[in-house]
């Protein structure tokens, strides 16, 4: 890990606008630590991109006891690090107060007195250069950082996930998602013009939120390492899907596939098998294991090995936002991808040629077959979804897009 990240280094200096020092502060409501979630893959990538232009501070909200082990990790890897506990009581406290206002209840869940007093203590001791702000929930936060250049990284469009959720909602989860959705969109919008950039992960995102022509919002992808040898395997007849496995959208994919699309498959192909890999299964994933010739395989250290012994990843994922590390990570294995469309339009990917398209269960089943019945497509898929990954989203091509902006921001005046 330390070699990788100084070639890093280097690469993003000699980019880096006069070769200036800067001192850096970083944002997170949760600490960036294992990169088991596509949120804190993404973070922790850009929090080391940013630590090579300078010094960096890290502040994060944690609890104490579940992230003991993470915030060792970040301790010893980023030396400047502040962490607040952020306690589900003080959490659930801020939800109640909050319901009578208008503030998007994700923004309140994270409102805590301490980060705020440390903050500016911090920005009255530390002229800092520049402010990373990982997500909404820390503008309050960053708000407080007016004499810095300030990047707000929004990630996903996260009321068009909402939206898309509703559908599959019911009663008062529907009511408070409804809600949520509406003061999320408004929130969106209304902070945009606050800070020096806004960052959205993909042209799906940035359009949802309104903020295409936005002269301060740009695409900033996610990355994915590109493994140096793809393995070349006999068909195995084993389909897989991974992710954090305790996530809504990640649940329901995986049901469908063990409990609506494998019945179908195995009729006609009874030697396939469907893996499910991710951290934090949650309990309805576990009880999947061994139904219709599923496994749940859980955390495992090697994610790309799984990856390299599998034919096909199936995503059916019907209300995501953002673009899914999942997939990004199946394609740069050049294993062939089979998703929805929305997961394939943030990707910037062509049904056919990149990956397939499948817009509901029936759908997936028939891809699957259209794959298994012609093995010279299942290669192409698997090449080509490899070679856009490497083009859009390999390490090299984000690290370059990261260091353009960063001299942008800090030429402002």
């Amino acid at each position: 890990m330390g070699e990788r990240k100084g070639k890093v280094s280097k690469a993003v200096s000699r980019a880096f606008i006069g070769g200036n020092y800067l001192k850096i502060l970083v944002l997170t409501s949760s600490i960036p630590y294992p990169p088991d979630r596509g949120d804190k893959v993404r973070t922790l990538f850009l929090l080391r991109q940013l630590a090579s232009f300078g010094e960096l501070t890290l502040v994060s909200l944690v609890n104490g006891h579940a992230d003991k082990q993470a915030m060792e990790v970040m301790r010893e890897e980023i030396p400047e690090t502040r962490f607040v506990e952020h306690s589900i009581f003080r959490a659930t406290m801020n939800m109640l107060k909050n319901i009578f206002r208008k503030l998007p209840f994700q923004v309140a869940y994270y409102q805590n007195p301490k980060l705020k007093n440390l903050l500016k203590n911090l920005l009255a001791e530390h002229e800092y250069d520049l402010v990373y702000c990982h997500l909404i929930p820390m503008v309050p936060y960053a708000d407080l950082a007016r004499t810095s250049k300030v990047i707000l990284d929004y990630t996903d469009c996260v009321s068009l996930e909402y939206t898309r959720r509703l559908e599959h909602l019911k009663g008062l989860q529907k009511l408070f998602f409804t809600i949520e959705a509406k003061r999320t969109s408004d929130y969106e919008i209304q902070v945009a013009d606050r800070f020096s950039e806004n960052w959205v992960i993909s042209p799906v995102d940035i359009a949802h939120l309104g903020l295409k022509n936005h002269h301060r919002s740009v695409l900033m992808p996610n990355q994915v390492r590109i493994p140096e040898v793809v393995s070349d395997h006999e068909f195995a007849w084993r389909l897989i899907f991974s992710g954090n496995m305790s996530v809504p959208h990640n649940i329901m994919a995986a049901e469908n596939v063990c409990k609506k699309i494998m019945p179908a498959l195995i009729k006609k192909y009874p030697l396939l098998t469907f893996v499910i890999v991710g951290a934090e299964p949650s309990a309805e994933i576990k009880a999947l294991d061994n139904i219709n010739q599923t496994t749940v395989l859980g955390y495992v250290e090697d994610l790309y090995a799984e990856l390299m012994a599998s034919d096909i990843f199936i995503a059916p994922m019907y209300f995501s936002a953002g673009i899914q590390n999942k997939a990004l990570e199946a394609m740069a294995c050049a294993l062939p991808v089979i998703t929805t469309p929305h997961v394939a339009n943030s990707l910037d990917a062509v049904d056919e040629v990149e990956l397939l398209i499948a817009a509901d269960n029936y759908g997936f089943v028939q891809k699957v077959e259209q794959l298994i019945e012609n093995p010279e497509t299942l290669a192409q898929i698997g090449k080509s979804g490899q070679a856009l990954v490497r083009k859009k989203y390999s390490r090299d091509a984000v690290t370059q897009l990261i260091a353009e902006r960063i001299n942008h921001i800090m030429s402002l005046r």
